[in-house]
């Protein structure tokens, strides 16, 4: 009996999540949860970053949202130099080093969500501006401004998983007026509508 009844539940579950539709509404809130990891490898020089935030806006219609959210980044970076040569071979030596340093930071974003009645899969486009240092003022580091293309799946009525892809532009200039790297970053998270 104690089978029959887990099995039937486990089966109304299955059900009601496949049948779930994408639920969001103008007036929602949408709190979400995401990370993003990457890293670099060279001979000399590792580069690492790891990257958890959230997300939190209301839809002011159907498929416009705007909001603001928080991260936290941790960043390595690990390397080797030439610090002499070794006089009888003349082979270099090597000392290595590593720091890591954490950061706080926030993002503002517009989102158009293209929903289509009573689906589960939602694409969405959307621009963000995004500050990684709170350390720093603006006038050291104007951040970054970018573009986000994404798509929510409601797995249930009012829980999603969602995947972006994230490309910014860096606002910044080096001491020599060239411009700094464009980042491109994939993120992964979980969005709950309240």
């Amino acid at each position: 009996m104690r089978k029959t009844t887990v099995v039937c539940i486990v089966l109304l579950l299955l059900v009601g999540t496949c049948l779930a539709p994408a639920q969001q509404r103008r007036g929602d809130f949408e709190l979400q949860f995401y990370g993003m990891y990457f890293r670099t490898m060279g001979t000399d020089l590792t580069f690492a970053n790891g990257t958890i935030g959230g997300k939190i806006g209301p839809y002011i219609t159907d498929h416009l949202q705007i909001g603001i959210g928080p991260s936290l980044s941790i960043s390595t970076i690990s390397g080797r130099e030439v610090t002499g040569y070794d006089p009888r071979t003349f082979s270099p030596i090597y000392s290595t080093s590593s720091t890591t340093t954490t950061t706080f930071g926030t993002s503002v974003f517009l989102i158009y969500s293209f929903l289509t009645s009573g689906g589960k899969v939602v694409p969405y486009f959307g621009a963000q501006w995004f500050k990684s240092d709170f350390n720093k003022p603006i006038s050291e580091d104007k951040g970054s401004a970018g573009l986000t293309a994404g798509l929510k799946y409601f797995f249930a009525r009012k829980t999603a998983l969602d995947f972006s892809v994230n490309y910014g532009w860096n606002l910044n200039t080096a001491e020599n007026n060239e411009t700094l790297p464009s980042t491109l970053m994939f993120a992964f998270g979980l969005s709950f509508l309240i």
